[in-house]
């Protein structure tokens, strides 16, 4: 969809790897790829609290708070938008 827009445009193409979350954990302002009811999403961090995350899109018109979910959610981390 259009949450991530400015960052993400759509039909973007973008480079994930879950290598950064082995060394450190996911922080807030991080774009993640993450699992959530069998479908895949790409958001922001915006809270974190012990080892879960809120995350919500970039476009405020278009984007809902998702709720809290676990690290063991998270895909990897977003580092380069092509």
């Amino acid at each position: 969809g259009h949450s991530m827009e400015p960052t993400i445009k759509i039909g973007s193409e973008v480079l994930v790897s879950g290598i950064p979350y082995i060394f450190s954990k996911p922080k807030i302002g991080d774009i993640v790829i993450f699992r959530k009811d069998e479908k895949i999403y790409i958001e922001r961090i915006v809270r974190t609290k012990n080892n879960e995350y809120s995350l919500a899109g970039d476009n405020e018109k278009d984007s809902v708070d998702i709720d809290w979910i676990s690290k063991i959610n998270i895909i990897g981390k977003l580092l380069f938008i092509f």
